[in-house]
């Protein structure tokens, strides 16, 4: 926002009276250099220059407002820090875990209606956080959404239900996977990839344009896929590879480095296919997770970040 004022230093007054007129035009009024420069009669350039003495002299104050709830400066901060092509950093009312997640849910509900567009594919996975999104979402772009993995946490808080309300909110197709994302063995895996409602579905992540993820800590563990391991009995096998953290079926180490993981016994997209995707966009905070989140930004499989301030001064301190 530009704030005109009559603080006019080392100006003569005709001088700041004309350049007080040409940034309220510009600023106030809305109007363009050409359309100045033709009203006063000089040149655009001209108008230009009077418009940088604005801002020199102090006639015209630039005053940055972002939303009382996005903190401006570790969004920045954070999207240098870890290289990412969005950061939204947001302030929780009360630090506990369910203001932090009804906060992050409000914000990437905010972001998904603002970046996704006509015709876009939107891939989604399941998480407490993305099913609180859905209640904040009026009306999405049309465009077609894609479960990106299999069911691994509580009926309420699958992906079915998530692509579901998006896509109702969107009015596009959605394409979901009726299948659990962990199973026991490669042949059960196998035997589910290939009936013909989730085959569909995989066919559909090539063409995904933009995804919105949830994060997954294994250490401590707070993971729906977690838990799934545990009833597929793969959790050991998991948890002798040292992972760290988890989005979709894809595991990674603290450092970010992708591991083996299960991922012939598992029902979702894969490493290289999420790393296809144009944009990927996690949404995760709180302090329990802040190196999960760390270790999934360095693995490169996602591109942008909607977390909390606490969280976002933690990843700072530990770049």
């Amino acid at each position: 926002m530009a704030r005109v004022t009559s603080d006019t230093p080392s100006l003569r007054p005709a001088e700041a009276v004309s350049i007080g007129f040409v940034a309220q035009r510009f600023y106030r009024d809305g109007r363009t250099r050409t359309e100045i420069a033709d009203e006063l009669g000089i040149s655009r350039f001209k108008v230009a220059r009077m418009l940088d003495t604005a801002i020199e002299r102090g006639i015209v104050t630039i005053v940055v407002k972002t939303p009382d709830s996005i903190d401006l400066d570790l969004s920045l901060r954070l999207r240098e820090s870890y290289g990412l092509r969005r950061a939204i950093v947001v302030h929780a009312p009360r630090p506990d875990d369910e203001a932090v997640r009804e906060t992050l849910a409000k914000a990437a509900a905010d972001l998904l209606t603002e970046i996704v567009e006509d015709g876009d594919v939107l891939g989604l996975t399941a998480g407490r956080t993305l099913t609180a999104m859905t209640k904040y979402l009026e009306r999405i772009a049309p465009c077609s959404v894609v479960q990106l993995a299999g069911v691994a946490g509580p009926e309420r808080d699958n992906g079915v239900d998530v692509v579901r309300e998006v896509a109702r909110a969107s009015g596009g197709r959605m394409y979901a996977i009726y299948a659990p994302l962990l199973v026991s063995s490669a042949q059960i895996a196998t035997a589910l990839r290939r009936e013909p409602s989730i085959l569909g579905t995989l066919r559909r992540f090539s063409s995904v344009t933009k995804a919105f993820v949830a994060v997954g800590s294994w250490n401590p563990p707070e993971s729906q896929m977690y838990d799934n391991a545990r009833q597929a009995g793969v959790l050991e096998d998991l948890l002798a590879q040292d992972v760290q953290a988890e989005v979709c079926s894809i595991v990674v180490d603290r450092q970010g480095a992708v591991l083996p993981g299960v991922a012939d016994r598992s029902i979702g997209i894969s490493a290289e296919q999420l790393d296809a995707i144009p944009e990927v966009i996690a949404v995760a905070g709180g302090v329990i997770k802040v190196a999960a989140i760390r270790a999934v930004v360095r693995s490169g499989l996602v591109d942008s970040l909607v977390t909390d301030a606490s969280a976002a001064r933690l990843l700072l301190r530990d770049s």
